[in-house]
């Protein structure tokens, strides 16, 4: 629980990032499309943190989409960090990133309403 709190916290700090760049705010750090980026590339790893433990023992389906989608969120942010970022560049990875926290949360929701574990006989 605590977990989704403070990913949902990152969220909504990453979205004021994003509203902030898209309505030509000139903030410090966030002045350039790479600016941005970068702001949100560390929002990014913070909310990646907070579910990592379940993300690398891949106990599920879900939680390997999620990785998946991770390793998606990542590719689009380092691409668009190695080259002149574009405002194209900084929406698709904000999409990647907020896409990717919603999988999070609702797994975790998702989880914690179904308690029950199938597990293959040994």
């Amino acid at each position: 629980m605590r977990k989704d709190i403070l990913s949902s916290t990152l969220v909504i700090l990453g979205a004021v990032v994003v509203f902030a760049k898209l309505q030509a705010y000139s903030w410090w750090l966030i002045g350039s499309y790479k600016g941005a980026l970068g702001v949100l590339a560390v929002i990014g790893v913070g909310i990646l943190l907070t579910n990592i433990i379940e993300l690398v023992q891949l106990k599920s389906l879900p939680s390997f989409g999620e990785t998946f989608m991770w390793l998606v969120a990542a590719t689009i942010v380092i691409a668009s960090l190695a080259v002149t970022t574009t405002k194209a560049e900084f929406v698709a990875a904000a999409i990647a990133i907020g896409v990717t926290w919603l999988a999070q949360v609702a797994d975790h929701a998702w989880s914690s309403t179904h308690h029950e574990h199938h597990y293959l006989p040994t």
